[in-house]
């Protein structure tokens, strides 16, 4: 079974006026997931558990080019 993990938070982007672009972005994830199988219905996040611990995935980013 897919279980999509569904994260609140926001992004915080930097942009440099004088350089007229993009410098950086973080996200900064919220403290409360939803959980839900590939047709959208809710389910247990207990299916993402090893040994009693859920699986913890980082919020990577892509950085955007800069000079």
């Amino acid at each position: 079974m897919i279980v999509k993990k569904i994260t609140t938070g926001f992004v915080i982007q930097e942009f440099d006026t004088d350089k007229m672009q993009f410098v950086s972005q973080e996200f900064v994830a919220g403290d409360e997931c939803e959980y839900e199988d590939e047709d959208g219905e809710p389910v247990e996040s207990e299916l993402l558990e090893v040994e009693g611990q859920e699986i913890y995935l980082p919020y990577d980013m892509v950085q955007p080019e800069t000079d």
